[in-house]
């Protein structure tokens, strides 16, 4: 069969993909700002007693992650509505966490329309990562404690997520009153917004909702307040881009960086920080994750782990080992989802060829 790559060979270039660091671009600029932005969103509402609050706001705080490449005036016009966007998918979880079937359907459907968009977009880094955590940290910290949710006021955590979000905005803002970050943005071309799925970006989308939908007719048997994290593992790694090399190396990363990072959780847990010490945690946590996410993924899953799992297991009761143990399953389910989507993308591919084959062997006859 022409073009056929060994399965060996792949397996051996998704074990080489693990292991290799990738590029290294200056990133202390981003990384300061988003460790900054997580250290105000908490330690802010610390200084008043209402770290839990802060808590809350960390979640939208973290669209200080996006756009980060493009020229700074630019960002100011895009970026609230991007944020806007997930205050929206924020508050259908929130309407639909008290029904477990319903948050299902709206987190698979979510993670399909955001995988159109943020690809069509051209979006970027974290991509759809955050419209899945946003959507899935609202429904389990809004969903009654009796499905396994926190039981907050939904009123609470969306209008907190939404301070969180004017915080991130009025710290891009402030970054304009630099002069040598006014001088640097000059040289940043804007570029106009468009929406376009090329061949490859099809494929990506394709394999996105596919995994979503698998991964949440999977998972919903575990209940409402675990499906967004398996959703999480798959989605991550299948937006890496059309490699399957590349993809299949996040998967595993994703297992392996996880596994590191519930050790991690567990240190801070046991620490137990509060008030400015946990903005503190956080921020560092979040710091050094924007410095080596591009780096290696893997490495960045160490610190990312901790500070997701705070930020989503704001207000449970659940005991630190249970977490663990459970995140650990989702995050296995999910990066096997992501990893089943891929073989069976391969399948379709030679089973293509393999008529292609045929077709030509017979002169072209259908």
């Amino acid at each position: 069969m022409s073009g056929a790559v060994p399965l060996r060979s792949r397996a051996g270039a998704v074990a080489r993909a693990v292991v290799r660091p990738g590029p290294n671009p200056p990133r202390l600029a981003i990384a300061t700002q988003a460790g900054l932005t997580m250290a105000l969103a908490i330690g802010l509402p610390a200084l008043a007693g209402r770290a839990d609050l802060g808590l809350l706001a960390s979640s939208g705080a973290l669209t200080s992650l996006y756009l980060t490449s493009m020229n700074r005036v630019a960002r100011l016009r895009r970026l609230p509505v991007l944020q806007a966007l997930l205050l929206a998918v924020a508050a259908l979880g929130a309407a639909a966490a008290g029904n477990p079937v319903l948050a299902d359907v709206v987190l698979a459907a979510v993670a399909v329309a955001g995988a159109v968009l943020v690809t069509g977009l051209a979006v970027g880094p974290p991509g759809l990562v955050f419209v899945v955590l946003t959507t899935g940290v609202t429904i389990r910290l809004t969903a009654p404690r009796a499905l396994g949710g926190a039981g907050l006021d939904a009123r609470v955590v969306l209008a907190a997520e939404a301070a969180g979000c004017l915080l991130a905005l009025a710290l891009a803002a402030l970054a304009l009153l630099i002069p040598g970050v006014r001088l640097a943005d000059r040289d940043r071309p804007v570029e106009p917004v468009a929406f376009r799925l090329d061949p490859a970006a099809r494929i990506v989308v394709l394999r996105l909702a596919i995994a979503a939908v698998a991964a949440t007719v999977l998972s919903a048997p575990l209940g409402v307040h675990r499906v967004y994290w398996v959703l999480l593992a798959a989605v991550a790694a299948l937006q890496a881009g059309r490699s399957r090399a590349l993809t299949g190396a996040r998967a595993v990363n994703r297992v392996l960086g996880t596994l590191a990072g519930l050790l991690l959780y567990a240190a801070v847990a046991l620490l137990q920080p509060a008030g400015l010490l946990l903005a503190l945690v956080a921020a560092v946590l979040q710091f050094v994750t924007e410095l080596v996410v591009v780096r290696h993924y893997g490495v960045a899953l160490l610190f990312i782990t901790p500070l997701a799992l705070t930020i989503a297991e704001a207000g449970a009761r659940q005991p630190v080992g249970a977490v663990m143990l459970e995140r650990l399953g989702d995050t296995v389910l999910g990066a096997a989802v992501a990893l089943a989507v891929l073989v069976g993308d391969l399948l379709v591919e030679r089973a293509a060829a393999r008529r292609l084959d045929r077709r030509a062997t017979d002169g072209g006859r259908p």
